[in-house]
């Protein structure tokens, strides 16, 4: 690992892994690389606000120790159950699988496993959705425990997501295969009846 790959690991632990968007990027590595790889600005993580960009500062200012930060009583989300028309799109944004359900199913959060990071209440399509407070009142902190397990959920959803996507890939693959060998039989079978067709016209 390089130095800046160091550097950017120490940023990532300065980093809610909330993974929100509210920075732009898609994620909280994506910020991360953009800080070190492109100059981006210090100042982008919402939930971290000041605190983090002094966090980071220091980092790059090769201070050892990075400051605790935290969001206090940070909120959760939770669905009108009656109002949820199944539609999965809460479920496919949720970075941490927090949300549980099937198709034209109702769905449910799993309030200890959502992070409050809001990407399912703006998708929602019939606004069944909204943030409370959390219930144990308790604070979202890192670096810590709470962060490295959001972390390690969300990378645990890209990989498999990828996996999904690469099976299809396959499959499709695979059909199109199936397709072509077909196609060709059915195109050898056609010019047989039509060299059949033609031995009788002579005979």
């Amino acid at each position: 690992m390089n130095n800046k790959e160091k550097i950017k690991e120490r940023i990532l632990d300065a980093l809610p892994q909330l993974q929100c968007k509210k920075c732009t990027y898609k994620d909280c590595e994506s910020y991360a690389n953009a800080i070190i790889f492109d100059n981006e600005k210090l100042n982008k993580c919402e939930p971290g606000s000041s605190h983090t960009e002094k966090q980071i500062t220091n980092i790059l200012n090769n201070i050892k120790v990075i400051e605790s930060n935290e969001i206090k009583d940070f909120p959760i989300a939770k669905i009108t159950v009656e109002e949820c028309i199944g539609c999965t799109i809460c479920i496919k944004v949720c970075p941490v699988d927090a949300i549980i359900g099937a198709r034209h199913k109702q769905h449910f959060i799993i309030d200890d496993q959502c992070n409050g990071c809001e990407l399912c209440i703006t998708e929602c399509p019939v606004d069944c959705m909204e943030m409370i407070p959390n219930k144990e009142k308790n604070a979202w902190k890192w670096p810590g425990a709470q962060a490295n397990i959001s972390k390690k959920l969300y990378n645990e959803k890209l990989i498999r997501a990828h996996r999904i996507k690469e099976e299809r890939k396959k499959s499709h693959l695979k059909n199109a295969q199936d397709n072509k060998i077909q196609l060709y039989i059915k195109e050898a079978l056609s010019r047989e009846n039509f060299r059949r067709q033609k031995i009788k016209e002579y005979e």
